[in-house]
């Protein structure tokens, strides 16, 4: 797998940092190499290798023997894709579907606005320096209610603010009475401190937009019309992970249905720790929460109830709470790590990928939309989907409705065209989609589903468009997806020609090592069977089996009986001033048992198996290098042979020119 990622990237290492195309204003572009029917031109050359060799300006330092270097290598791997597609590699089924999924996967940072993106990723880094405290209130709106119902449900909402604002009703009081969030009751609406992709992204903008002591318009997300109350807003220190302890209330916890003998528990494992005892033992050993104690009690960087989050942020890092009630129980919090504020520059991508995965990179796409139907003359024929509207049953929002056969005139017809007649959707292709997809809107009339279903559609087919598109209006997506191309034949041939053909030959692979046998010396050598594991009680046992004279078989069923993993038993090889094995190990008899080492984050008993004296390996303990030195020998022979099959001219000239 590590060849095929080298050879995948061998031309796209830096593709995400695409440095820019060297660009000069020329008549001519003169071809450096001359292969006979294939040619490679100066600018060809100089854009490959600043791209892989530290950017343009980088490399405008660099000396003639460096860029000597790696045009050796850049002809050798132009010979072995035009051998590639000489084998027509490049139409196997294979290679085909292989290619589709990473040109897929490259085009679609390209398929956003990039203004939108850029908007997005400042708009969330300015949020992330702040934290928002705030109460909501909720109005639910089922799926399938009717324009009008959610017009009532607005003004029900837009009559809680007045409420409200007009000093009737406190907040807290209004979304504990009628709030249709269930934890409403207890919480009376309070969320705690948030930040950034801590909410749907409606909640948030509005949160963020409101100002401390105001109660915002009704938002609208997925579930329904909020109401936000915005408390506070403080600076943020940056993200912080915790862990706690908790004492559960109820019959099958250490605390019981009593909170005052749950919280004289949790008090006294609070004493501990101020004694210095460590936290992530008294959580193994004492906390009501499974999923955490076995991990010190570890939360991670999630949101957490607001009572938590509230201790979160008063606490530094190693620090812990003072003992706290929550629904749950009682709880003792400590932040484990603190990741402070970064830069701009440092934060970008991260913020990128968040983006990514959350519901405003629909804004992004939806620019793109809009921007694709502009510049390609969408045009929607409402006629043509209104008359197949009229001919669906119940059936097609349940996903289970078949086309009619005697309908095929009326499917043939266009559903939206890009640019005149240059390229057309019909309601068949729409069809196609609906039964490839198997979409569904249950809660929907016919009519009603069909419309929400041709978003999708839609928009599905735009991003196609665009994306076939891509290399002609794209020259940097065009050069990134050729040479993905050349690097997935390229891998596929030197699996071919080397890789497999080194391994399978066995033949071969024995003569090449008593042909080379000079080169396989080594000094002494030493067999162990390891046994080791990160619990040190497991090997400490497993020595004593061992000195008591049980068989590694027997060793090995009594310690891993519950489970497989608690002991690993292995065969090692080392080599005498190689290694962490110390020089004194390789003069112990075969049969030796070791001392239990410890070794930090787990403990071992080798074993002595077999010796070898200094000298020429054996081929089984050689066997893996032969397998690699071999390989390295096919592919110089193959190259010679390559080089005869395409011949080159280097134009000197051209050569001396690079970068000028």
């Amino acid at each position: 797998m590590m060849r095929k990622s080298f050879y995948v990237c061998f031309l796209v290492m830096a593709a995400t940092l695409m440095q820019p195309l060297h660009a000069q204003k020329k008549i001519k572009d003169p071809v450096l190499l001359d292969f006979g029917t294939q040619k490679v031109t100066k600018s060809e050359f100089e854009r490959v290798y600043a791209k892989n060799n530290g950017g343009l300006d980088a490399v405008k330092s660099q000396t003639p023997e460096q860029y000597r270097e790696y045009l050796d290598l850049y002809i050798n791997f132009k010979r072995k894709v035009f051998e590639a597609e000489a084998l027509a590699l490049d139409k196997t089924p294979a290679f085909e579907q292989e290619f589709a999924t990473y040109r897929k996967q490259l085009a679609q940072p390209y398929l956003s606005a990039k203004e939108v993106e850029d908007h997005l990723i400042q708009e969330a880094f300015d949020r992330s320096g702040s934290l928002v405290h705030a109460s909501h209130l909720l109005v639910t709106i089922p799926a399938n209610l009717t324009p009008e119902d959610t017009l009532t449900a607005y003004k029900r909402t837009l009559a809680f603010r007045d409420s409200i604002t007009s000093g009737k009703i406190s907040f807290g009081d209004l979304a504990q009475a009628v709030s249709e969030d269930p934890s409403a009751r207890e919480n009376a609406g309070d969320l705690g401190y948030f930040s950034v992709f801590d909410m749907v992204y409606p909640f948030e903008s509005a949160a963020y937009n409101t100002a401390v002591g105001q109660v915002s318009m009704p938002i609208r997300t997925r579930f329904g019309y909020h109401l936000i109350y915005v408390q506070d807003k403080l600076p943020s220190e940056g993200r912080k992970s915790a862990a706690h302890i908790i004492i559960r209330l109820g019959d099958r916890y250490s605390g019981g249905n009593d909170s005052a003998q749950a919280e004289k528990k949790i008090r006294e494992i609070y004493s501990k720790l101020k004694e210095g005892a460590d936290f992530a033992e008294m959580a193994a050993q004492y906390s009501d929460d499974p999923s955490t104690a076995e991990k010190g009690g570890d939360l991670g960087f999630s949101r957490l109830l607001p009572e938590m989050e509230v201790q979160k942020l008063k606490l530094g890092k190693g620090e812990f709470s003072e003992p706290f009630e929550t629904r749950f129980g009682w709880h003792i919090l400590t932040v484990t790590d603190v990741e402070g504020v970064q830069s701009f520059e440092e934060a970008r991508s991260g913020l990128k990928q968040r983006i990514a995965r959350d519901s405003r990179a629909q804004l992004s796409r939806e620019a793109m939309l809009e921007k694709i139907r502009k510049e390609n003359k969408y045009s929607f024929d409402q006629a043509a989907f209104d008359d197949f509207k009229q001919t669906l049953d119940v059936n097609f929002a349940r996903g289970n409705w078949k086309p009619d056969s005697t309908k095929s005139a009326l499917y043939a017809r266009t559903m939206f065209s890009l640019n005149g007649d240059a390229y057309n959707a019909t309601l068949q292709d729409f069809i196609d989609y609906y039964i490839s997809t198997r979409s569904r809107q249950p809660r929907l009339g016919p009519a009603e589903a069909a419309d929400e279903i041709s978003k999708g559609f839609i928009e599905t087919k735009l991003m196609d468009y665009e994306e076939a598109r891509l290399p002609e209006k794209n020259p940097d997506f065009r050069y990134l997806v050729q040479e993905y191309r050349d690097g997935i034949l390229l891998f596929t041939l030197m699996e071919q020609k080397v890789w497999k053909k080194a391994v399978e030959d066995t033949t071969g692979l024995k003569q090449f090592y008593k042909d080379h046998t000079s080169d396989f010396n080594a000094n002494e050598m030493v067999d162990v069977r390891e046994f080791r594991s990160t619990d040190k009680d497991a090997v400490k046992e497993a020595h004593d089996f061992l000195v008591a004279g049980k068989t590694e078989q027997e060793v090995d069923s009594i310690l891993n009986a519950e489970s497989p993993l608690r002991l690993r038993i292995t065969t090692q090889s080392y080599e005498k001033g190689k290694g962490e094995l110390a020089d004194d190990f390789f003069t112990k008899p075969i049969g030796y048992i070791g001392d239990v080492t410890d070794l930090g984050s787990y403990a071992r008993v080798l074993v002595v198996l077999e010796k070898f004296p200094a000298g020429i390996k054996p081929f089984e303990k050689a066997r893996s290098e032969s397998i690699t030195r071999y390989q390295d020998y096919l592919e110089q022979e193959w190259l010679k042979s390559l080089a005869q099959s395409y011949p080159v001219k280097i134009n000197e000239k051209v050569f001396a020119k690079l970068y000028k």
